[in-house]
């Protein structure tokens, strides 16, 4: 037998189908005689269910607690009989070339015991961490201390991840990482498989130290590429993969370099350090508003003195410690209470709304019980609208300009995202109706399709969905058409394509932030390097008695929707009747009736704009819509019951400023607006 694959897969179950299924494709375009062993370290997500009934002919361990990852591929190692062994994540694509390249390159070298191939993010750059150093003290040093990062192409100080080195290039390194080894048998049973003192990290890196102990050499081979999408499995646990892989690196040098008291000290201060920075990094947009928060309500704080006392600091000068420190620690800690600052909430408007009469009860509380807070309660109340006023604002305009800056041409967000099918067939044309279905209807603005060649360019595959190149022009496509997800129908292109396509984008378009995602032949999920969603539509009779919420149906959405409608209509009515007054032409004057009407509340800016009875909140009509700025094409009715049905049910104000931006930043603005007064 020539090949044994050995997966060891814990929550990524859409993942490792994905991954099986390339494995397979692989195995038999390379005319390789081989044999697949998953080994389940106690998933919760159905993946030792879907591997029985998917791949039967599959060897699986279905473990009934996770052993870690060492203690599990040595579980599978023991029953591996090909020449050579393959220790794989399951989180992986693999190339059609990939197992023949990496099988010929180990027969040509007999003193390889190691040799892992060049490995792909999911944007389809480089991933550092498949070849690197042994992180010796100085190597581990660098790492830590950042000087690594700051001279990378040093040999002195970028030995652990050998960013000096060039990426299209086969060479001896010191390490691989773990997501792709192909281990010879001879290595093997010099090693007996990995150290099980590693739970997770560590153990891929003093593999490779034992095998070249043993006289075998270890391989970075660039000819074939593989995409890994790093990281899924501790994604979804609650290890701290940081703390746990900076531990792994000092258990191995305790283990292998036999560190000094000093040294140990020294990396358990930069394991501190690189702690606190991926923390900080993971909360980063929490801290920034907590930041801006304290910053508003202490504006609001002098602003409130000028118009009172019409000095910025106009009250006495003892009670500034208490009105600058005071207020702002109350209103962050309400704020906290209701998860304005959590990772999934920030910039969200609703707590702050919320968090008004509360803080307003708070401050004038305060005078009654403290002396040193200022005792003017009209200043209290100021402080308070002024606060919430100015915390609502720089959220908004916030997530307005960070729509608008993004390199999507509008939106860094999930809506209006210029998209890209890759596979000009019957499968590109089901993946496009399923991303225009239900709440994906919002989130991709697809653009066209690539084919495999050229014979069909500038037609048409579907209504709306052109031919606009093939593989070899992709990269240029994508940096034409500013495409933001590229989506590759797996169906229609063989793995070494898909491969291509993603690195050639990566290397003539560095700057380019594009995400890449497939839809494996055996599933209808798309796999991406930032998550894994569901295609298909929810079926089942069961579904049909689960009730279906609003958000305009609740009192809190519709009050903001109306603020909104008379602070915008109240605004733009001294330039709609300056307009009226120098041209009274029929546009015009439908032009002020319409702003009138939303000022006076008949209409409303934003509304849907099918007919009938969508939700216990029935909108007014509107100047626009979802529906009339998220398509270039002319819309079918179920089409635009979609775009109202995921309005309605996800309405935030948020979203309605992001429409009527968008809108007037659209040239067909003023005739979608006619036709939906119409």
């Amino acid at each position: 037998m020539d090949l044994s694959i050995v997966i060891v897969s814990y929550n990524v179950k859409d993942f490792l189908r994905g991954s099986l299924a390339s494995v397979w494709r692989s195995l038999q375009v390379g005319k390789l005689t081989g044999e697949i062993i998953v080994v389940d370290n106690d998933s919760s997500d159905g993946s030792a269910a879907m591997v029985r009934s998917e791949f039967p002919d599959i060897q699986l361990y279905a473990l009934d607690r996770n052993i870690g990852f060492g203690r599990a591929n040595n579980l599978a190692l023991r029953e591996a009989h090909g020449d050579f062994i393959l220790i794989l994540n399951p989180d992986t694509i693999l190339g059609e070339d990939t197992l023949r390249s990496m099988v010929d390159f180990m027969r040509a070298h007999p003193d390889a015991g190691l040799a892992g191939c060049k490995l792909l993010n999911g944007d389809g750059t480089f991933q550092l961490s498949c070849r690197r150093g042994f992180p010796t003290p100085w190597a581990s040093f660098t790492k830590l201390f950042g000087l690594a990062s700051l001279f990378p192409n040093s040999n002195l100080f970028a030995r652990y991840n050998l960013t000096y080195l060039p990426v299209d290039a086969t060479y001896e390194v010191d390490a691989l990482g773990g997501a792709f080894m192909m281990l010879s048998r001879t290595a093997l049973e010099a090693t007996h498989g990995f150290d099980e003192d590693f739970f997770m990290y560590g153990e891929d890196i003093d593999l490779c130290y034992r095998v070249k102990e043993a006289g075998l050499k270890v391989y970075y081979v660039h000819s074939t590429a593989t995409i890994h999408f790093k990281g899924e499995s501790t994604r979804r646990s609650a290890i701290n993969e940081v703390r746990v892989f900076y531990d792994a690196m000092h258990v191995f040098v305790k283990k292998h370099y036999r560190a000094s008291f000093i040294f140990s000290l020294l990396l358990r201060i930069g394991i501190f350090l690189r702690t606190t920075i991926a923390l900080a990094r993971k909360y980063r947009s929490s801290i920034a508003l907590v930041t801006l928060d304290y910053l508003m309500i202490g504006v609001s704080v002098l602003l409130t003195s000028q118009l009172l006392f019409h000095r910025w600091f106009g009250l006495p000068h003892w009670d500034y410690p208490s009105a600058l420190l005071v207020p702002p620690m109350i209103v962050l800690i309400l704020l906290a209470i209701l998860k304005a600052y959590h990772p999934g909430r920030t910039w969200a408007a609703r707590p702050v709304v919320i968090a008004v009469p509360a803080i307003l009860i708070g401050l004038s509380s305060l005078t009654y019980f403290f002396k040193e807070f200022p005792a003017n309660r009209t200043f209290v109340v100021i402080v308070s609208l002024l606060a919430g006023i100015l915390l609502l604002s720089d959220r908004f305009a916030f997530r307005l300009v960070r729509r608008f800056i993004s390199g999507m041409g509008f939106s860094t967000s999930q809506a209006f995202k210029r998209t890209l099918i890759v596979g000009a067939n019957e499968e590109a044309v089901r993946i496009t109706q399923l991303l225009r279905k239900m709440e994906f209807v919002r989130r991709f603005d697809i653009r066209g399709v690539i084919d495999t060649t050229l014979e069909r360019f500038g037609t048409e595959i579907a209504p709306g969905l052109p031919i606009l190149g093939d593989l070899a022009m992709a990269a240029k496509v994508i940096r034409d058409n500013r495409i933001a997800e590229v989506i590759f129908a797996s169906d229609a292109l063989a793995y070494t394509e898909v491969l291509s396509v993603m690195q050639r984008t990566s290397e003539e378009n560095p700057s380019l932030r594009v995400n890449f995602s497939m839809v494996p032949a055996t599933s209808d999920v798309l796999l991406g390097k930032q998550q894994i969603e569901l295609l298909t539509e929810p079926s089942g009779a069961s579904l049909a008695l689960l009730p279906v919420t609003y958000n305009l149906d609740r009192l809190s959405h519709r009050l903001l929707k109306r603020i909104l409608d008379i602070a915008i209509s109240g605004a733009a009515l001294p330039a709609v009747v300056f307009s009226y007054l120098l041209s009274p032409a029929p546009r015009r004057r439908a032009s002020l009736e319409r702003w009138t009407s939303v000022f006076r509340g008949t209409r409303t800016l934003v509304s849907i704009r099918g007919t009938g009875r969508q939700g216990a909140f029935y909108p007014k009509r509107g100047i626009t819509s979802l529906a009339a700025v998220a398509s270039r094409t002319e819309l079918r009715e179920e089409d635009i019951q979609q775009f109202d049905q995921y309005y309605l049910r996800n309405h935030t104000i948020g979203m309605d400023c992001e429409i009527l931006l968008k809108a007037f930043l659209t040239r067909s603005f003023h005739e979608r607006t006619e036709q939906l007064s119409s």
